[in-house]
């Protein structure tokens, strides 16, 4: 199965531990925002996107 780099991303926070409310503090969005980007229900913009890598990285 070959996953996608939203996939990844995913995986790869749930893996680290962080929590959405650490993502969503420092990109300054809500926890129900992420989680609804999460679930595939709302796509984010290009520079949000960028954010919540950049913070999964880092940690």
């Amino acid at each position: 199965m070959e996953f996608t780099l939203f996939d990844q991303y995913l995986l790869l926070r749930k893996k680290k531990g962080i929590k959405l409310k650490d993502i969503a503090e420092y990109m300054n969005v809500s926890i129900s925002l992420l989680s609804l980007y999460e679930n595939e229900w709302i796509n984010l913009s290009y520079d949000k996107v960028k954010k919540y890598r950049k913070y999964i990285d880092r940690h």
